[in-house]
């Protein structure tokens, strides 16, 4: 299964963290922050983990090191790491 991970700039010009979703960054209450106008880049990935490294490897930073260690998805048995995002790239665990 994907998922979309995005990153946006702000009119300021300060970039967002990378968020899960197509749509801007949006508070607490659901709102959408109206600063945030410029998507920078979109990734589809798996897991967090996986857009994590897909980011790193094109902006040219050291390999993403995922938190923990791979441990089997409880539903399906897919590695998966429960001590970061515990997304599994195989099914909806984490979605």
């Amino acid at each position: 299964m994907k998922r979309v991970f995005t990153a946006w700039q702000s009119t300021d010009g300060t970039q967002t963290p990378m968020i899960m979703g197509d749509g801007p960054p949006a508070f607490a209450n659901g709102e959408a922050q109206p600063d945030c106008e410029v998507m920078l880049w979109r990734i589809e990935a798996g897991t967090w983990e996986e857009a994590r490294a897909i980011q790193s490897l094109r902006l040219g930073w050291k390999p993403y090191a995922p938190e923990g260690e791979a441990s089997p998805c409880p539903i399906c048995g897919a590695l998966l790491y429960a001590a970061g995002s515990g997304q599994c790239w195989n099914c909806d665990r984490g979605a």
